[in-house]
C-alpha cells in the first residue's frame, strides 16, 4: 500500500532506509526493541518512562507500536508524539554533517 503524498518521487521505488526499517520493524523484533531503547530514538520521540518499559516487557504492545511507527515514518501518520527540540537537533546534524564532508564549506 503506498501514500503519493507522503512519498513524493519515491513512488514505487522505497528508499534503502524505508525498507531496512520496514524489515527491522516488520521481522526483527529484538532489533526494534534495542532501538526503541537507544538515545537516538529517546531524543526524536516523546514516550513517558511507563510507555517505555511496557515497549521493552511486553512483545505484543512492541509490535503494536512498531506498526504505529511504520505508519509514521513511511506515510507521515503522525501517531507518536515528537520531542520539540528534535526538528531542530535533527537539522542541526544534517548541517553539521553537509559541512564536514564538502571540502569547500569553511
Amino acid at each position: 500500500m503506498l501514500k503519493k503524498r507522503s512519498s513524493g518521487p519515491t513512488v514505487g521505488q522505497p528508499s534503502t532506509r524505508s525498507l531496512q526499517l520496514f524489515d527491522m520493524c516488520s521481522y526483527d523484533v529484538d532489533r526494534f526493541r534495542e532501538f526503541v531503547q537507544s538515545e537516538g530514538f529517546d531524543e526524536v520521540f516523546d514516550l513517558d518512562a511507563a510507555e517505555r518499559r511496557r515497549l521493552v516487557e511486553d512483545e505484543d504492545a512492541l509490535l503494536q507500536f512498531a506498526f504505529r511507527f511504520l505508519k509514521q515514518v513511511l506515510f507521515g501518520e503522525m501517531t507518536i508524539a515528537l520531542k520539540e527540540t528534535a526538528r531542530e537537533k535533527r537539522l542541526q546534524r544534517r548541517r553539521a554533517r553537509s559541512k564536514a564532508s564538502d571540502p569547500l564549506a569553511k
